[in-house]
């Protein structure tokens, strides 16, 4: 994945809109498989930012998770 950084939004739109490409099937496979890595890429992107969220809302509201 690129160095630029996404916001969630930023990364779930552009997860959509990589989805809706492969969807269509008109897509080389090697073209799909950039695809593919770009995504998993945002998916690994997303997941951090939600970690940072949930560990941000913990220190701010001083509730511990069980999980």
């Amino acid at each position: 994945m690129e160095n630029k950084e996404f916001s969630f939004e930023e990364a779930m739109k552009e997860l959509e809109n990589i989805v809706a490409a492969l969807e269509k099937g008109e897509v080389s496979l090697e073209d799909s498989l950039k695809l593919y890595e770009k995504g998993v890429g945002l998916v690994r992107e997303a997941n951090k930012l939600l970690s940072d969220a949930k560990e941000r809302i913990i220190a701010i509201s001083g509730v511990q998770t069980n999980d």
